[in-house]
């Protein structure tokens, strides 16, 4: 199997109805999170052009990935970022500039870290650094210790700033009553292994 797109191929006939969904719906709230939440048609687009064009391309060559640097699921979600920055990109360009006669240059200013006593809170940029790795083994530890797959799904809209209940249940596309049981179960359960970290 030397072909990358038989690879591929080979690879999403291993995923089960289950699982497709389920990362089609991740890569969907990704871009959704992404591109944000007021706008249902990106160009003509929808939220699930963006997903099924990682996956068009990937199948075709035009993405190829390299099984030896990248998970699948790293090399999906790095083609999905890939084409929403350059949906940005495009939308940019079309955009016209303004410009302004008093402009002032400010390329010298660096992002230098804010102090506490500077502007009277913290400044937590330095906590985001390893942000990905933490949520990354907090998911781990999550799937180890038996959490359903609503659990994990709604943790990850924690993470991207989604926590309205209402709103978790229409993204997931199910029940607020499921949700609150599953927000329960995951509270309990996060609660328990923040004791054991």
């Amino acid at each position: 199997m030397n072909d990358p797109n038989e690879e591929v191929a080979h690879l999403l006939t291993q995923y089960s109805n289950q699982e497709m969904e389920e990362l089609i719906l991740r890569m969907r709230l990704y871009a959704q999170h992404k591109l944000g939440k007021k706008n249902d048609n990106f160009e003509g687009e929808e939220l699930l052009d963006f997903v099924f064009g990682v996956f068009d391309k990937a199948l075709s060559g035009i993405r190829n990935w390299d099984s030896k640097e990248y998970s699948f699921e790293e090399f999906l979600f790095g083609v999905l970022k890939s084409d929403v920055s350059n949906y940005f990109k495009k939308q940019k360009r079309k955009a016209p500039e303004k410009v302004e006669d008093d402009e002032i240059d400010e390329s010298y200013i660096l992002d230098l870290p804010v102090y506490a006593e500077e502007i009277g809170h913290r400044d937590d940029a330095f906590n985001l650094i390893d942000y990905d790795n933490q949520k990354k083994h907090f998911l781990e530890l999550l799937e180890n210790s038996g959490a359903s797959t609503l659990e994990i799904l709604i943790f990850e809209c924690w993470c991207d700033d989604i926590y309205k209940s209402g709103e978790i249940a229409e993204l997931l596309e199910v029940s607020t009553a499921e949700v609150y049981n599953a927000t329960k179960r995951l509270k309990n359960r996060r609660r328990k292994l923040k004791k054991t970290l």
